[in-house]
């Protein structure tokens, strides 16, 4: 499994901009070139939004976890992104 510390969400970087560096670092490729995109696992507007502080409070905390081919993709609201390769819901189900 690879984990990545990034800067925490606060720091103006996109929380799926960050998923998406993340998982092309992994693959070796150039983010530009990610196939397939982002957006067909999961909405990155709604990525973004999941860990937005509310009016009252300052910060959310949590976790989400997201296939993402072949993959599965765990981002902490610290903006920690693990990637575990051998691991697909999606293909476990099928089996």
């Amino acid at each position: 499994m690879m984990t990545a510390q990034s800067p925490s969400p606060s720091s103006g970087e996109a929380l799926s901009i960050r998923v998406v560096r993340e998982v092309a670092a992994h693959d070796g490729v150039d983010p530009m070139d990610l196939s397939p995109p982002l957006f067909r696992s999961v909405d990155p507007a709604a990525l973004d939004a999941l860990f937005e502080p509310t009016h009252a409070e300052s910060a959310r905390d949590g976790r989400v976890t997201f296939a993402y081919d072949g993959k599965q993709v765990t981002v902490d609201s610290d903006g920690e992104v693990r990637i575990d390769p051998e691991h697909d819901p999606q293909r476990q189900r099928s089996r």
